[in-house]
């Protein structure tokens, strides 16, 4: 039995002047406080939260009377956290400058500081005694509410001063149990589509990534021409109003959609058949050492941006709360390795076909990756249970992106859908 967590959003109506104030008051006091705490705790080298309390806790009562006396122990644990990760990034060189920096807070609250009134409404404890703030409930979130996730005690408040608005970060979670699968799917992330091999059939889920990136990138092309001043001959752009116009575009939120249902209609195969998932384990940075070697700049430039862990990231969080199996596998030479022979490196007969010299065996390059996950997972004597029989040759479907994007089975969006070119 595993424990999930997920974090859902939820922003209130529009404040009232004197709601508004108070919050932002206490806004100002908190981060204050966070302040403090990170630059005392980071000189004298204290990162946890019981450190932080010990030295802290009186000074800041005593200089903040008015706040309810659990806005430190919060602070505390905000701070200790903020400390932990400038650490952490430090050992990896990740960090750009000498100390921690609290740029901006979220107040974080606990069973004390908040109450729940019913399901649309939160009361939080103030300076100025406690007031009411109401919510504006979406979709997503009556969906953990009515599907059995708990709710945690602990949320956090951002207050949005352009809108005048409070944005409330819900944790839920819920005990999910992973089944013991019956059989594996293979699933192999390329820049423009998702191959699975599931039976002996391959899918390959076209996502169309290469294409919307090159289009964003003539986007902020031709903004950075446009919003730019010239002085003394050079160019400098408006990086505000650029960022601005970049934001309207959405294109992280699309490029996270189709990763999620991406990552849906994969896991809902998994789930339907009983099965488990296999993924290629990604290290860390993986962008920058996929680019080794390759001096193309657009292409370089698009392996950055096809982020191919944010893929597995996706599938694997899905896959959690649904408590199917996840397996990660070394990917390594998977599409250039013959699964029949095991010779490496095959030839590129045409486009992404690919042949192996020594036993003529042929075959799409993401669907032979798919295939060696599949026997390096019975390698590695990571598989619980036999997989069923290999196809020696499998099946191709290609499933343009209104066919999968309906998040259904794979096996269903194949009835449901006329396919052409389901062989090669």
């Amino acid at each position: 039995m595993a424990k999930v967590a997920r974090t859902v959003i939820v922003p209130s109506i529009v404040l009232t002047k004197k709601k508004y104030e108070v919050l932002k008051e206490l806004e100002e006091m908190y981060k204050q406080m966070v302040m403090e705490l990170v630059e005392h705790g980071f000189r004298h080298g204290i990162k946890s939260f019981t450190g932080l309390k010990k030295h802290m806790y009186r000074i800041l009562r005593d200089r903040y009377p008015q706040l309810p006396s659990h806005y430190v122990h919060t602070a505390c644990q905000d701070a200790a956290t903020r400390i932990k990760s400038f650490l952490e990034l430090k050992k990896r060189g990740r960090v750009y400058t000498e100390k921690p920096a609290v740029r901006e807070v979220s107040i974080w609250l606990d069973d004390h500081l908040w109450k729940p009134l019913g399901y649309t409404a939160i009361r939080v404890a103030t300076h100025k005694g406690w007031i009411v703030i109401e919510l504006q409930p979406h979709k997503l979130y009556w969906k953990y509410i009515n599907t059995g996730w708990r709710l945690r005690t602990q949320p956090k408040l951002k207050l949005d001063h352009r809108e005048r608005r409070i944005y409330v970060y819900f944790v839920f979670e819920k005990d999910v149990e992973e089944y013991k699968p019956r059989g594996w799917i293979a699933v192999d992330v390329n820049e423009n589509n998702v191959t699975v091999l599931v039976d002996g059939k391959a899918y390959k889920l076209v996502t169309m990534l290469r294409k919307t990136i090159e289009r964003y990138h003539e986007h902020r092309k031709r903004f950075q021409e446009k919003l730019c001043i010239q002085l003394n001959g050079k160019k400098y752009p408006l990086y505000t109003l650029w960022r601005r116009k970049m934001s309207r575009l959405r294109e992280r939120d699309r490029k996270t959609d189709w990763r999620r249902k991406v990552a849906v209609a994969i896991v809902k195969t998994a789930e339907s058949l009983g099965y488990g998932i296999i993924v290629e384990k990604l290290p860390k940075r993986v962008a920058e050492k996929m680019i080794n070697g390759v001096r193309n700049s657009e292409l370089r430039r698009r392996i950055y941006q096809a982020a191919f862990r944010g893929t597995v990231k996706a599938i694997r969080d899905v896959a959690e709360k649904h408590g199917v199996p996840v397996v990660e596998v070394d990917p390594r030479y998977t599409s250039q390795t013959c699964p029949l022979c095991g010779f490496r490196p095959m030839t590129r007969r045409a486009g992404r076909v690919m042949v192996c010299p020594l036993c003529g065996f042929s075959h799409d390059r993401d669907v032979i990756a798919c295939m060696n996950l599949l026997m390096r997972l019975v390698d590695e004597g990571a598989v619980p249970l036999p997989l069923r029989p290999m196809s020696p040759r499998p099946e191709v479907a290609v499933l343009p992106m209104r066919a999968w994007a309906e998040a259904n089975p794979l096996e269903a969006t194949l009835k449901e859908t006329k396919l052409t070119g389901m062989t090669l």
